[in-house]
């Protein structure tokens, strides 16, 4: 399938029928993200918007359902660091380990309960497409810097996390892909780790220019990196994980919310490189774009993403 997305909140669904709009531009995937950070209590956030009866709305609509989402706190229970902090990753600045980061991916112990999390996770919020998108902690420094981490890369420790959950994930669906985030500081391929059957790149170019083509000169190291992390990985099951309609994005992430830079004609030229690369998996946030944006601005620029996306990708 040609995946057209859009990723959006709970809180972006105010005021809009989202389900009957996005039918009716023709989108074909609805990824639903929780928010409020990497650490957070996943299930209240979502709300409804985890449960069957939601998917079977979507389902109706004739609209895939993924989620696409900060899973770190789901996939390693904070609660656990009273009584096992080793699972915890080190904080590189102070040299204590700390439950509000990632985990200790080199811990004989965490790559299999990092892996039962990710099977309960799946059962609770499975994927209409069999792609998942369960992120772990995604800020700077979010991984551990043990000695035993400490001799591995950002990316391979990130890698390493990414295979543990592709474990748990086929228990649960053995057609189940997994992808692998890459940005910030996760803009260069592992060096040592291999991915495990299934995992695929999302690559989402945060902080990239969006008045210039992603090919541009302006782009240049979003560029290599992307062409980096493709011949890693390969691009023919890449996801594009973009900021074209990403209010909150281009608000940033307060309120009220602003129209984002969107260009048609930035978005054709991006389409055309990351087509033309061999991918064929593309979606925005869209975050903020709820009813109250759209009394504000209108409903333009995503009418005008979802045609240009059903030309590029029918």
């Amino acid at each position: 399938m040609n995946k057209r997305g859009i990723i959006l909140t709970p809180a972006d669904f105010d005021g809009v029928d989202y389900l009957e709009l996005i039918r009716e531009v023709g989108l074909n995937t609805l990824g639903i993200h929780s928010g409020n950070g990497a650490n957070h209590d996943l299930f209240a956030r979502l709300g409804r918007f985890a449960t069957d009866e939601f998917r079977a709305e979507v389902a109706r609509a004739g609209i895939e359902c993924e989620y696409e989402t900060h899973a770190a706190a789901a996939l390693m229970d904070p609660a656990l660091f009273a009584t096992h902090p080793e699972y915890f990753a080190v904080d590189g600045r102070t040299g204590e380990r700390t439950c509000k980061r990632n985990w200790c991916i080199t811990h004989p112990e965490v790559p299999e309960i990092v892996a039962q999390n990710a099977e309960n996770l799946a059962r609770k919020l499975p994927s209409s497409t069999h792609r998942y998108y369960f992120w772990c902690a995604d800020f700077r420094g979010a991984n551990c810097c043990c000695p035993n981490c400490a001799r591995y890369s950002v990316a391979d420790l990130q890698l390493r996390s990414v295979n543990a959950i592709a474990a748990g994930l086929r228990r649960v669906d053995p057609q189940a892909e997994i992808s692998y985030l890459a940005y910030l500081d996760l803009d260069q391929p592992p060096r040592c780790t291999e991915p495990a059957d299934g995992v695929f790149l999302e690559y989402a170019p945060f902080h990239r220019s969006y008045t210039e083509s992603i090919a541009a000169a302006a782009n240049e190291k979003f560029r290599r990196s992307f062409e980096a992390l493709t011949g890693f990985f390969g691009s023919e099951n890449c996801c594009i994980l973009e900021y074209w309609l990403d209010s909150s994005y281009f608000s940033r992430y307060r309120k009220p919310a602003v129209r984002p830079d969107f260009s048609d004609a930035v978005l054709r030229r991006d389409l055309d490189y990351y087509l033309g690369s061999g991918a064929h998996a593309v979606t925005t946030f869209a975050v903020y774009m709820d009813g109250e944006y759209f009394r504000n601005y209108g409903d333009g620029d995503l009418r005008q993403y979802a045609a240009t996306l059903a030309e590029y990708l029918p």
